[in-house]
């Protein structure tokens, strides 16, 4: 009996340099049912060109391009609209997967409605850099909380089933579409990892973090800034949704964090908030005793990121 459909759904800006090697990395999956459906984004190098041959060798391949540039939310949106299979997997541009990648997550996912995995990373030369997205930490214990504040759930290394589609669409206009889609997921408890390494995952100067980072200005483009800006944004989305289940308590603590200035003693409750909920709020970081040094500094830094975030944008932009 033949496997279900996966839809696989690669979206391509620019990405010439990298594209053959991940479109050869899908064709050779081990698992055969496939369709390949890709959209570009009105690249201005050879993307397109390179697209148009390589689907005239595979009948399972489809070939669109935008008439005018959405950004990688959109572009998303509109390729999983396109999806015919039952289950769905996504691709960036310019990483590479390992066969047994589609045939694994198939296997793992179970009544869950989105499965995630572990990634390799790579550099530009396709070199290992002996570091991959997560360690040796287990998941298993996550609710919605475990994702507000850090987006565990990266696109390129998902399968969801179709059905999860009504769930998540449309995408909210800002912010990534992975994180929303790790958030719905886990709100419903319809969530598994899979800790095994089946993409190597490309990590160089054009990708949509470093291009953040490295955009017009200085001081608004650190890290920092980067960081706090998506996670407020993510923040109030998960807000309003949570909103309609009268469920907001905790998410309302850290939203007060984000959205103005704290006196004196409500940084000291807003440290012990954090402090107490550090294994909810840090999935991927070392678990930590009650009473570790570690763990107290570990909170300080992050309490001292935002308010240097907060700092920064309120110069730049007073009304903050």
């Amino acid at each position: 009996m033949e496997k279900p459909l996966i839809s696989v759904v690669m979206c391509t800006y620019n990405g010439e340099k990298y594209l053959i090697k991940q479109l050869d990395s899908i064709v050779k999956q081990t698992y055969s049912n496939i369709e390949l459906i890709i959209i570009d984004d009105c690249s201005s190098d050879l993307t397109f060109k390179l697209l148009e041959e390589y689907a005239l060798s595979y009948h399972f391949i489809r070939v669109y391009q935008n008439s005018s540039n959405v950004g990688f939310n959109k572009n998303f949106e509109k390729g999983l609209s396109l999806a015919k299979g039952e289950f769905i997997a996504i691709s960036d541009q310019d990483d590479i997967w390992y066969p047994e990648k589609l045939a694994k997550l198939y296997e793992h996912i179970g009544e869950n409605w989105l499965i995630f995995s572990n990634s390799a990373l790579i550099d530009e030369t396709d070199a290992l850099t002996g570091r991959r997205l997560f360690g040796k930490i287990g998941f298993s214990d996550l609710n919605y909380q475990s994702i507000l504040i850090y987006n565990l759930v990266t696109g390129h290394t998902v399968l969801l089933k179709k059905e999860f589609l009504k769930y998540i669409l449309p995408f909210p206009s800002d912010g990534y579409y992975d994180w929303w889609m790790g958030f719905i997921a886990l709100r419903h408890r319809r969530l598994v990892y899979l800790d095994q390494i089946l993409t190597a995952y490309r990590v160089h100067h054009r990708s949509v973090i470093q291009q953040q980072v490295r955009g017009p200005g200085i001081e608004n483009n650190s890290l920092a800034v980067v960081n706090y800006q998506s996670t407020y944004t993510q923040l109030k989305y998960f807000y309003n949704h949570l909103q309609a289940d009268h469920d907001t308590v905790f998410i309302t603590r850290l939203m007060s964090l984000y959205s103005g200035d704290l006196n004196s003693l409500k940084k000291i409750s807003m440290f012990f908030f954090i402090f107490l909920n550090y294994h909810q709020l840090f999935p991927v970081q070392k678990r930590r005793k009650f009473f570790s040094l570690s763990r107290l500094k570990f909170v300080h830094e992050y309490l001292k990121e935002v308010s240097t975030a907060k700092h920064i944008l309120s110069i730049s932009n007073p009304v903050l």
